[in-house]
């Protein structure tokens, strides 16, 4: 698929979408209250999810963000010290809650105080403001959030759990807590009880949905997956320059990637191409530390990070991106936005192969899926660099299947049917005071 083509049929389902929108003419109203610890202008990960998702979302949605005050990426925001603020974010209303910011490199107390002064902040504006909608989605991780969810199931809203990170789960692989914690223990139980009651789980991936499955006593027509979409206005395959002997990393420098396999299998490979970091994390002297080791400081230069508006361009101009994850922890789930963009501007990959990227791999052919291992990952560099033919050739697979399955305007509508079918039937099962108690007692724990 040429990138004229891919846009091209983009912009004709958008406009079939709006006409039949109009075609079925009025729609019940029903109105979301989003509990979010991250949100633009914040640049990890989940932090434009739901602001993509709303603007997506049928006119018939009302909506409003609740989120804390932006620290991360750390260092980048000043600290604000008004208790509330009100904002729009591409056409969002979002209300700002204070909490802790971080300024330097944040310590473990410091992300605890982030996130718990905001879950604390945010259940009593979901207790005083929440009885204005008809349902309450929470966005984990952190499982903070869960606080102001079961607030909302206390107070009779329908409650939607969205799931993109197993964060308790991984907070224990990769030994920030224990399980034997009370700490532990507490988030745990909420995730039971938020999970088990909750009116719709919404997972990132099939991989995902199926874990909580087998995990949790949650009905599958209770489940909806909804992965992260791609700003096809700004990961646009068309804006493809050409091609640098280059190889490309972009995101976060942390403890769940696999840094140390790629670089190793890039050093092993001697290719011609040099490699490329963008990204921010705790990870970077690291990184540094590493290459410096492998003597490859004149092959390997690990940058900040660079405004997003920029990375588009970069990856698209790179014959190579790598998307490296650490295999041994729980994130065969994970089907991570870089990965995503980066079929979505047509550049191949060579992946870590956990569960949902070998499936992805399967389906699609836009690049390759290999162990952590140095002479894997070498083997792999050298195939793709070899062969600027199939490079382009998985670089349309790829521009093909984000178009199928990762559009915004489509997930958007799909979480818009989600939300008004939570409302409606919480309206049937009504919210008199008999209902209420029931609820709580429900969210307790205390009855199934």
């Amino acid at each position: 698929m040429s990138a004229s083509t891919a846009s091209s049929s983009r912009s004709r389902a958008r406009d079939e979408s709006a006409a039949d929108a109009d075609a079925e003419g009025d729609t019940d109203e029903s109105s979301v209250l989003v509990v979010s610890q991250l949100f633009p202008p914040e640049s990890m990960a989940g932090a434009h999810r739901w602001e993509k998702l709303l603007r997506n979302t049928p006119e018939a949605i009302e909506s409003r963000v609740v989120c804390p005050q932006p620290s991360v990426p750390v260092g980048e925001f000043e600290r604000r010290y008004r208790p509330w603020s009100t904002d729009r974010i591409g056409g969002v209303p979002v209300t700002r809650l204070f909490t802790y910011q971080p300024v330097d490199d944040r310590t473990d107390l410091e992300r605890i105080l982030n996130h718990v002064i905001f879950s604390v902040l945010a259940t009593v504006y979901v207790l005083v403001h929440g009885r204005k909608y008809d349902c309450v989605v929470v966005q984990i991780g952190p499982h903070t959030t869960l606080v102001p969810g079961l607030a909302a199931l206390a107070t009779g809203r329908g409650l939607v759990v969205d799931v993109y990170d197993r964060w308790l789960k991984n907070a224990v692989d990769f030994g920030f807590t224990d399980e034997r914690s009370l700490v532990y223990r507490l988030l745990r139980w909420m995730e039971w009880v938020a999970i088990e009651r909750c009116d719709r789980l919404i997972a990132l991936t099939p991989t995902m949905a199926a874990q909580y499955r087998s995990e949790y006593d949650i009905d599958e027509d209770r489940i909806e997956t909804v992965p992260f979409g791609v700003d096809d206005d700004l990961f646009d395959p068309s804006i493809a320059t050409d091609e640098e002997p280059r190889i490309i990393y972009t995101g976060k420098l942390g403890e769940g990637q696999a840094f140390e396999p790629f670089l190793r299998g890039f050093r092993r490979a001697e290719i011609e191409h040099d490699l490329v970091v963008y990204g921010f994390g705790e990870r970077r002297e690291e990184l540094e530390a590493l290459s410096s080791r492998l003597d490859s400081d004149d092959r390997v230069r690990i940058n900040g990070p660079v405004p997003r508006e920029e990375i588009p361009g970069l990856v698209a101009s790179s014959a190579i991106s790598l998307v490296p994850l650490k295999t041994e922890h729980a994130l065969d789930y994970a089907r991570p936005t870089k990965f995503l963009e980066t079929m979505a501007v047509g550049t191949p990959y060579v992946a870590s192969a956990v569960a949902e990227i070998e499936s992805v791999t399967e389906e699609s052919s836009a690049g390759l899926a290999v162990e952590n291992d140095p002479d894997a990952v070498a083997t792999a560099l050298r195939e793709l660099a070899a062969d600027p033919d199939r490079r382009r050739s998985m670089g349309e697979r790829g521009v093909a299947f984000v178009d199928r399955q990762h559009r915004w305007d489509e997930l958007g509508d799909r979480v818009g049917d989600l939300l008004s079918d939570v409302a409606r039937e919480r309206e049937v099962a009504g919210s008199g005071l008999r209902a209420r108690f029931g609820r709580l007692a429900t969210a307790a724990g205390f009855r199934r």
